[in-house]
């Protein structure tokens, strides 16, 4: 695989505390081997997981617009910024028509577009900052997937048919919103504390591609997306000697129970913890399975300390 990948952008001095700015680039990524290894349409696979002689996949190329404004003055700092980045000849995993088969093709045009805002102040032993990120993250053409665990297959309730993949349905995983603040606040000459927060709006669970999936309570009994959450990280530093240093350090202080992302599926699993592979009657000699959403934990609390040495 080869490409050329041109990019050029500007910085302009607009006042003496103000300067916008605006680029373009072009970026590509080739295709991995276990998308190589499974991109036979008449050869699908459940798992990729082997390398075979199977058609080649197009690079993957994203174009990319930039713009935005900076400020500074009086120990104020700022950025507003636009983004927009189109993915051409983006790969997904598609479904076949062998149920529960799929392979990786080149299927078209995904979208990344949104705002970001800083901003960062510091005022006598505070140092504090924020930042925002609306991220729009969709898919730009329509495609057929595997739809596993999703009300809105088309093989009806508890069977795994296959969804379909509208212009403008979000894509799994990508989190619409991000904030985080911190503050830095230096108690004594050794002694500082910092605080920080991070909040995420939910993320679209994978096998949700349609956007449309929706818990019935019999046949479905989890959402197609992951809740927000907060978190809260504390750290405590004191400088023993201009080289030496002790630290603390306290990661999701309040412990929150949150999840990073999430995927569709079935089990066998009762509430009791008993398994039974299909615990529904037959339908056309078809024994429909029971869908929930599996979950990615996020991390407990976790902290840790110890000594920073400079040599």
């Amino acid at each position: 695989f080869g490409r050329f990948n041109p990019s050029a952008g500007f910085t302009g001095t607009l006042t003496k505390h103000l300067t916008a700015y605006a680029s373009y680039g072009e970026g590509s990524r080739a295709p991995t081997s276990i998308e190589l290894g499974c991109a036979d349409p008449d050869s699908p696979c459940k798992l990729p997981n082997a390398m075979a002689g199977d058609p080649p996949l197009e690079q993957v190329v994203t174009r990319t617009v930039e713009a935005g404004l900076r400020g500074h003055g009086a120990g104020f700092s700022w950025t507003a910024g636009w983004f927009f980045a189109k993915n051409t000849n983006d790969i997904l995993f598609v479904t076949s028509e062998q149920t529960g088969f799929g392979y990786f093709k080149n299927f078209g045009e995904t979208r990344r577009q949104g705002l970001e805002l800083n901003a960062h102040r510091q005022f006598g032993r505070v140092t504090a900052g924020a930042s925002y990120t609306l991220l729009d993250a969709t898919f730009q053409s329509e495609e057929e997937v595997t739809g596993e665990g999703n009300s809105e297959n088309d093989e009806g309730l508890g069977f795994e048919g296959a969804i379909e993949i509208e212009p403008g349905d979000r894509i799994p995983l990508i989190p619409r919103h991000v904030f985080k603040a911190y503050a830095d606040v230096q108690v004594t000459p050794k002694l500082s504390i910092d605080v920080n927060v991070i909040a995420s709006s939910g993320v679209i669970a994978r096998g949700n591609e349609n956007n449309a999936h929706e818990p019935d309570g019999v046949y479905y009994l989890g959402p197609g997306a992951t809740d927000p959450y907060g978190l809260v990280n504390l750290g405590v530093r004191y400088q023993l000697h201009p080289r030496l240093q002790l630290f603390a350090q306290i990661n999701n202080l309040f412990n929150t129970d949150y999840s990073t992302a999430a995927q569709l599926g079935s089990t066998g699993f009762l509430p009791n913890g008993n398994f039974i592979a299909r615990k529904f009657p037959a339908v056309n000699g078809e024994f429909p399975s029971q869908g929930v959403t599996f979950y990615a934990p996020g991390a407990p609390t976790f902290a840790w300390g110890g000594v920073r040495v400079k040599f």
